[in-house]
Formats: C-alpha cells, structure tokens, sequence
C-alpha cells in the first residue's frame, strides 16, 4: 500500500530514536545497581508516581485500538505505586511531573493531526518499563523483603503477552511514515520527562 511502511517499522525506528535516552537512564538508575535501598526503590516509584500521572491525558488521546489496551486508565498501576511508598514509608504521594506534561505537551502540539500517534508513543515507553519492571523485582525482592514492590510485578506471568498484544496493536496501527515520526515524537517526550524527573545525570550525552 502506498505511503505504508513494512511491519515492524514502527517498532524499529521507536527502538533506534529511544535507545540512547533508554540506555543513558538504563545505566544510572540507583534501584538498579547493586546494593539497591528501600529508599532507592520508594524515590523510584515516587518518580513513576508522578511521571505516570503527567502522561495520563496525553494516552487518552489514543485511538479506539490503544484505549482497548486501558494503558492511559490503567488505575491498578498507580494504586500499586501509592501502597509501594506507604509500604516504604519514606515519601509522600507526588504531584504530576511539570517537566513531563510540558515535553510530551511540545510533542502533542508538533503533530496536532496526528495526536493518537504520539500517544501511541507514549504507551511504547509505558508499556516497556514494564518489563525492566519485572527485572528489577527479580533482582530486589530477596534484598528488599518483605517489602511486596507491587509495582514492579507489573501484571505478573501476563506482562509478556500483554507486551506482545500491545506490539500487535502498534504495527496494525501506526504505519504511515507520518505516523511513525509522531510516535517517535511521543516516545522520545516520554523518556525525557522521566529523565528530568531524575535529574541531569540522566540527561546527560
């Protein structure tokens, strides 16, 4: 079909526009070095806190497929996230992140006829922390106990198909070259409002 890309190009251009910004807050996260603290997993789960709550609207302006996904009203995560920090007992309940609202706010304004694409986008990034999620509850819930890290179990033995689904359902979707600029555009607003969220040394080159 003329103006289509192949399958998989999506995926292909969110994972090359993303992956220094993924690998850059990959290597610095303090709940992921060795000898991770409680205080380091509660200042985690108070950055997705807020970070989660900031991208909720930008994800409702998602087409009919992405919303069938329930990633933007998905209440399960961030009611996991608000009894991980009681649990921790170490930080109060987060506003949304400004910096957040603001990047992906930039990105939603350059593709206004393609807003259901950067949302697209943006539950890529949403989506894929949670699998690094379930990596980290790999290595921290022995260090950690009894602490549950809720969060971090994401949806169980399910995460994986449920990645799979949302792939599906991205490929089908978000074809156009157009459309995968846009996606990209959301992605890339996604990881920096996380990124700034933590600090400069997460958005550093």
């Amino acid at each position: 079909m003329p103006g289509t890309a192949a399958a998989g190009a999506c995926l292909a251009a969110l994972r090359q526009s993303t992956g220094q910004q993924h690998a850059q807050l990959d290597s610095g996260l303090p709940v992921g070095r060795d000898g991770a603290t409680l205080h380091d997993y509660a200042f985690h789960a108070g950055a997705l806190s807020a970070w989660l709550q900031a991208l909720g609207p930008s994800l409702a302006l998602g087409d009919g497929g992405l919303q069938a996904l329930r990633i933007g009203m998905d209440t399960q995560r961030l009611q996991a996230l608000r009894l991980d920090l009681e649990d921790a007992a170490d930080t109060a309940w987060p506003e949304p992140c400004a910096d957040t609202q603001a990047t992906v706010a930039a990105a939603v304004a350059r593709f206004p006829a393609r807003q259901a694409a950067v949302a697209w986008g943006i539950a890529y990034v949403v989506e894929g922390s949670q699998l690094g999620g379930q990596w980290l509850y790999r290595r921290l819930v022995s260090p950690l106990a009894p602490h549950p890290l809720r969060y971090l179990q994401g949806s169980g033995p399910e995460t994986g198909a449920r990645w799979r689904k949302f792939l599906a359902g991205l490929d089908h979707r978000i074809r156009s070259p157009g459309d995968i600029d846009a996606a990209c555009a959301g992605a890339q607003a996604a990881f920096e409002g996380l990124q700034r969220r933590y600090g400069p040394w997460s958005l550093a080159a």
